[in-house]
């Protein structure tokens, strides 16, 4: 009889599975793996949360810390049980606010880095000694869609109602005080749809994309969706999707503020407005990094009324800081459109089980 190797991971909220899936995607090819997921949302136990999952055993989130798996895989620093034989940090992105840097790494057994910019801010830290075995090159399996071929940016948007010959922007913010969406959303999001509205030469395709809590009562601090449904139209639409990835792949420029989206973006090589205000990064002070990279990828912009005049001038010159993105992206991630590989190549490794072959068998590739 064959081994079985069983796989835990926990969603808080729908974007956590996404960082999951192409893990989950790989293992539902093997047998040998037999995955289960717990669901939480809102605070409780809740699988609503995995409604869009790959098919998988789903188990509410309160009988998670009494399982046993051989793999516990996560996105967030909360264990979710303490039982699991190997624990795996996934991460849920990098962003400037450096949110990695947790000290609730040391929890894990194995952590997939994201690229040389994590591993090198993990060990000025002080978190880890340089080579640490803990520490795998793996990258950011959510993000293998960008570049791996696999997407169609023509059917994407048009599966949201909109002309692919259209120049399209997307606004995907942060959520809570820091979010752009908090400090001025409102205004933002009239002066995209105003400027969605636009005729001729002049037109312009607008997709919002807003984090999970911006939809949570617990922490939104108006019901963004009925603003949001009073907006769409012919060229500005807000898919309801918890899958940021083919708006970012379909997208020509993005606007953000301090979400970890902006460094996914890089992998698409395209320009990146970040809205600013002041102390916005006050809660990440120490820990916050502007000296690296930051908004040295992009162009900053204050206020909603200087947002389409920002948007145009970057769509001119998309080439503007292009070198800048490219090193950025090298420093930031591993194996640019193959992580998921790259990250099952280290989970078959570290169980000691043969690596089929069309994982391939070179990393950082």
């Amino acid at each position: 009889m064959s081994r079985r190797v069983s796989v835990a991971f926990r969603a808080k909220r729908p974007m956590n599975y996404e960082m999951f899936r192409p893990l989950h995607a790989w293992m539902r090819r093997d047998d040998t793996f037999d995955v289960t997921l717990y669901g939480k949302a809102g605070g409780r136990s809740d699988t609503s949360v995995l409604a869009a999952a790959l098919p998988a055993r789903i188990r509410p989130n309160w009988t998670c810390k009494f399982a046993s798996p051989d793999v516990l895989i996560s996105s967030d620093f909360l264990l979710a049980t303490k039982r699991a034989k190997v624990s795996v940090q996934i991460f849920h992105g990098v962003s400037i606010k450096n949110y990695f840097l947790s000290k609730r790494i040391h929890d894990y057994d194995i952590v997939f880095a994201t690229g040389p910019y994590m591993i090198r801010r993990y060990v000025e830290r002080g978190f880890f000694d340089d080579g640490d075995p803990k520490l795998r090159h793996v990258g950011l399996p959510k993000t293998d869609r960008l570049t791996d071929g696999t997407l169609d940016r023509a059917a994407t948007l048009e599966s949201w109602g909109l002309d692919p010959a259209v120049p399209t922007v997307l606004y995907a913010p942060s959520w809570g005080g820091e979010s752009s969406l908090d400090k001025m959303g409102e205004a933002i999001l009239e002066a995209l749809a105003a400027r969605s509205r636009a005729e001729g030469d002049g037109a312009l395709n607008v997709v919002v994309k807003l984090h999970d809590n911006a939809f949570d009562e617990r922490y939104a601090r108006r019901d963004w969706r009925a603003f949001l449904d009073g907006l769409v139209g012919p060229r500005f639409a807000a898919p309801a999707t918890a899958d940021v990835v083919p708006a970012m792949h379909a997208a020509d420029l993005m606007i953000t503020d301090i979400s970890s989206v902006a460094f996914e973006y890089l992998q698409c090589d395209r320009p990146i407005i970040f809205m600013t205000f002041d102390e916005q990064l006050a809660r990440w002070d120490g820990q916050a990094d502007l000296e690296t990279w930051g908004r040295s990828i992009g162009t900053e912009c204050s206020s909603a009324e200087q947002l389409v005049e920002t948007v145009e001038r970057e769509l001119a010159n998309p080439e503007r800081v292009g070198p800048v993105r490219r090193d950025a992206c090298a420093d930031i991630y591993f194996n640019v459109g193959s992580s998921a590989r790259a990250g099952m190549r280290e989970l078959y490794g570290h169980l000691d089980l043969p690596v089929p072959t069309d994982l391939g068998t070179t990393a950082d590739v």
